[in-house]
C-alpha cells in the first residue's frame, strides 16, 4: 500500500482528510452506543425525536407513503402498485449470481375507481398512444418487445418503483402500454449480494468495479433475458452509473450490440465534472488507497441503512437532503417532499468501495476509462503508462441521450465527443441529476420523446441490421438537440 507524500497533496486536502477521518470515529462511536441501548430504548428515542422534528418542519407522509416506506422488496412495492412480479437469479462467469426482476403485463384495468386508464394518461401527457397494449409500429407482436431498465450508482431496481403519481411511474407505464419489463440490479446490492465461492463479509466479494459490471453482469443479464422471452433484442434504459455500464459494455462488445435495439442514457454518467463539496473533491484528489482507507476495502457506506433503521423517517429524509445539497449542491426543487419520502427510503443499496474509487479515478482524469490497478506515481506511470479508454467511440447501436441543464454530474461536451451520432440528445434546462427518475414533471420532459423512440426501435420481428438508424432519426427528431 503506498503512502501518500507530502506533497502529493495541499493543506486544504489534509484537512478535508483530517475532518473526514474525526467524522468517522465520531460515528463509530455513536454507532457503539446506539448497539449497546436496548430496543424499547430505542423506540422511544425515535419517537421523541420524530415529535421535537415535527416542530420545525412538516410531516409531509400520507398512508400511502408510509406504506411504500416500509415495504422491504421490490416485489411488495409492484404487488402495493397492482402489478405482477417476478424474481429471478442469473449467473455471471465470474459466478456472482445477481438478483433480477419482472414486470411480465400491465394492469388491465385502473387501481381504483376514478384512477385514469393508461389510454387516457397517455393521451394527456402527448405519449404516442399506438404504443400501448402491444401495438408496435402498427404491428400486434407475439413476443412482447423487452425493455430492460438498469439502476445507479449505491441503487437497486426499487427506485423504478418509488414514483407516487401513476403518471411519472415510467416502469409501470411501460408494463401497461405493453412491454415486457425488465430491472438489473447490480453485484453487491441487497438483490444480488452471492457469490458461490465469496462471502460478502470477505474482501475478495467486492473486489469488482464498472468494469466488472460491463463485462460479466451486463451481458450476462441480457443473454438470459433474450433467452427467457425469446425476443431478438431489446431496449436498454439507464440511468446514472446504468449508463456507464452500457457504454463500456457496448464499446467492447460487438455482439452485445446486436441484441440492444437502442439504449437511452437518463442522466448519462461517464465523465462527471466533479462534486460540489471540496471535501470530496479533496478526496478524489487523492490516491484511491486514502479512499479505501477513509471507506474499508468492502461495501462503502453501508452505514446509512444503519441509519435508516435508527432515524424517525423524516429526519432521515431531511438528513439526505442536506447531504446532497451538500455533497452535490442539488436543490430539489422538483421533486415533492412526499415523493422523497419515499424514493430515499429506497435509495441506497450497497456498493463496494472499489467501484466509488473507479469513479474517482475517472473523474481525476476525465476519461471513461477502466479502472487503474497501478498506484500514482509508480514507476510505470513515469514510463508513460495510461489506462485504456472505453472505446465508445465503436457502439453500433442506437443511443438516446437525456441530460439535465442543472446536472453537476454531467458534462455533455465530453459525453458527446466521447460517442457516435445520438438518435436525441434532449437538455432539459431546469433538471439535476435524480430529477429524471423522481421529478414531478417527468411526463412531460421525458416521457414523450422516450415512449416515441421504443415505438420506432422496436419494429415487429425486425432484427438489429435491418433498422436504417439515420433515416429513423431524421424521421423522428429532426434536428438533434431538443431543448426544455
Amino acid at each position: 500500500m503506498a503512502v501518500p507524500i507530502l506533497g502529493r497533496l495541499n493543506l486544504r486536502d489534509y484537512q478535508a482528510l483530517f475532518i473526514g477521518w474525526l467524522l468517522l470515529f465520531v460515528e463509530a462511536i455513536l454507532r457503539l452506543v446506539t448497539f449497546c441501548l436496548p430496543l424499547p430504548v430505542l423506540e422511544i428515542c425515535k419517537t421523541e425525536s420524530q415529535r421535537i422534528f415535527s416542530k420545525f418542519y412538516k410531516d409531509e407522509r400520507t398512508d400511502p407513503v408510509k406504506k411504500l416506506q416500509k415495504a422491504n422488496n421490490f416485489s411488495e412495492m409492484a404487488e402495493f402498485w397492482e402489478y405482477p412480479s417476478e424474481e429471478h437469479v442469473v449467473k455471471t462467469q465470474d459466478n456472482y449470481m445477481l438478483g433480477v426482476h419482472r414486470i411480465p403485463r400491465g394492469r388491465s384495468t385502473p387501481r381504483s375507481e376514478g384512477s385514469p386508464s393508461i389510454e387516457s394518461i397517455f393521451k394527456k401527457r402527448g405519449i404516442p398512444v399506438s404504443a400501448i397494449r402491444g401495438t408496435i409500429s402498427g404491428k400486434t407482436s407475439d413476443v412482447r418487445p423487452v425493455v430492460l431498465l438498469y439502476h445507479g450508482l449505491m441503487m437497486c431496481s426499487e427506485v423504478w418503483l418509488c414514483n407516487l403519481e401513476d403518471e411519472n411511474r415510467m416502469a409501470t407505464l411501460l408494463a401497461d402500454a405493453g412491454y415486457d419489463v425488465w430491472f438489473g440490479n447490480a453485484r453487491g446490492n441487497k438483490y444480488s449480494m452471492k457469490h458461490t465461492q465469496y462471502s460478502p463479509n470477505g474482501t475478495q466479494f467486492w473486489n469488482y468495479c464498472i468494469d466488472e459490471f460491463a463485462m460479466c453482469d451486463l451481458p450476462s443479464l441480457v443473454d438470459y433475458i433474450l433467452e427467457t422471452t425469446g425476443a431478438p433484442s431489446l431496449t436498454y434504459i439507464g440511468f446514472s452509473q446504468g449508463t456507464a455500464t452500457a457504454f463500456a459494455a457496448l464499446s467492447v462488445s460487438p455482439q452485445l450490440n446486436k441484441k440492444v435495439n437502442l439504449f437511452i442514457a437518463l442522466a448519462p454518467a461517464t465523465s462527471p465534472r466533479g462534486l460540489h463539496n471540496i471535501f470530496v473533491d479533496a478526496i478524489i484528489k487523492a490516491s484511491p488507497n486514502i479512499v479505501y482507507l477513509l471507506f474499508g476495502r468492502k461495501a462503502c457506506l453501508a452505514v446509512v441503512l444503519f441509519w435508516q433503521k435508527v432515524l424517525a423517517p423524516p429526519i432521515f429524509t431531511k438528513i439526505l437532503d442536506l447531504a446532497m445539497s451538500f455533497l452535490f449542491g442539488w436543490k430539489l426543487d422538483l421533486i415533492t417532499e412526499a415523493q422523497k419520502a419515499v424514493s430515499y427510503y429506497h435509495l441506497y443499496s450497497c456498493a463496494s468501495t472499489k467501484s466509488l474509487v473507479h469513479w474517482f479515478q475517472i473523474i481525476r482524469a476525465r476519461n471513461f476509462q477502466v479502472y487503474d490497478e497501478l498506484p500514482a506515481y509508480s514507476s510505470y506511470t513515469s514510463l508513460g503508462y495510461c489506462p485504456s479508454r472505453f472505446p465508445t467511440q465503436q457502439i453500433a447501436t442506437p443511443i438516446a441521450v437525456f441530460y439535465g441543464g442543472s446536472d453537476s454530474l454531467v458534462d455533455i461536451n465530453v459525453l458527446t465527443r466521447q460517442l457516435p451520432k445520438c438518435v436525441l440528445l434532449k437538455e432539459v434546462k431546469k433538471y439535476e441529476h435524480i430529477d429524471f427518475i423522481w421529478a414531478a414533471d417527468v411526463h412531460k420532459h421525458v416521457f414523450p420523446e422516450l415512449f416515441d423512440l421504443l415505438r420506432v426501435y422496436n419494429v415487429d420481428g425486425a432484427e438489429r441490421d435491418d433498422i436504417d438508424v439515420d433515416a429513423d432519426y431524421d424521421r423522428v427528431y429532426d434536428p438533434i438537440m431538443t431543448k426544455n
